[in-house]
């Protein structure tokens, strides 16, 4: 098996995996606060376990005396308890297939924020892509079918939230790689920086979310009842997800790598259907469809002859 096609297959791994992910989260009956505290938390308990077993542990704690170190402390800021939690918040509003199915526009949203933030420049292929996908965000938002709660709005504004925190994240990332410079004395892999984000969204949701949001009891109580068991699973998919997104980048590119992970919106309305029963739900479908596929065009760039 050649370099591409193991990084497409991780990289349908990804898609597959958070879509599950997604959909089980949805259906713990805990508050989205407190659950993304044990997400993230265990999260970081499955990556710090892979770095251990591969001796890349040592010394990752030196990276925050970096200027990189530094740029991902803050990138996991907006990314873990203001991505993390609000695409929880939009699972428990708007159903976990709409809150994945609108998520997966960040790369876009992203790209547009590095343009105007960035001046990075944008392909009239990309600016196709970005507005087909937003198309279908607003078509799915904008006149849903099928048993929709009557929280859905609020949802698909956590769901916005959501792209908003993960597009800062990757400009901030994008920001940090391309024009902060590395140093010499401190050799790092994208995993190290990968168990940074999670110690630091496990550390601000346990020590300021938590206990400002009154989920201290709650968190107990799901440790007591066993609950916690169940995060500490479906943890492994969300480890699953980065750690083999990390590796389909390297192997296929960060374009490719993004394209296929946006079809976890396709898993979640699959898994939703197949797991627990939800209906057939076409407007759903087909702009979820849309959705995946704006987020190809914008991606994936025809190589040039």
């Amino acid at each position: 098996m050649n370099n591409r096609t193991k990084g497409i297959l991780l990289g349908v791994i990804v898609g597959f995996a958070w879509g599950l992910d997604s959909t089980l989260m949805g259906k713990i009956n805990v508050p989205p606060l407190v659950s993304a505290f044990f997400h993230d938390s265990f999260a970081f308990i499955w990556i710090a376990l892979t770095l251990l077993f591969s001796s890349q542990l040592k010394g990752v704690f030196e990276l925050l005396k970096t200027k990189k170190g530094k740029a991902t402390a803050v990138a996991a800021l907006v990314g873990a308890p203001v991505g993390m939690s609000a695409y929880l918040l939009a699972i428990k509003y708007a159903t976990a297939p709409y809150a994945s199915s609108i998520s997966v526009i960040y790369p876009g949203i992203g790209a547009l924020l590095s343009y105007f933030l960035l001046k990075e420049k944008l392909t009239k292929r990309a600016v196709l892509g970005i507005f087909i996908s937003l198309l279908g965000s607003f078509m799915l938002g904008f006149k849903p079918t099928g048993n929709i709660p009557e929280t859905f709005g609020t949802g698909i504004l956590f769901a916005l939230l959501a792209v908003l925190g993960w597009a800062s994240e990757g400009v901030i990332i994008g920001f940090a790689m391309k024009h902060i410079k590395d140093e010499d004395h401190i050799k790092a892999i994208p995993q190290q920086f990968l168990y940074l984000r999670y110690f630091i969204s496990m550390i601000i949701y346990g020590f300021i979310v938590v206990p400002l949001s009154g989920g201290l009891g709650t968190a107990f109580e799901v440790i007591n009842n066993g609950t916690v068991f169940k995060f500490g699973g479906i943890a492994i998919l969300g480890a699953i997800t980065y750690l083999c997104w990390y590796k389909a980048v390297d192997l296929i590119g960060a374009a490719m790598g993004t394209a296929l992970n946006s079809t976890a919106a396709l898993w979640t309305i699959i898994f939703s259907i197949v797991l627990f029963g939800a209906p057939m739900n076409l407007h759903l479908i087909i702009w979820g469809l849309v959705i995946v596929t704006g987020v190809f065009i914008f991606a994936i760039e025809p190589k040039k002859r």
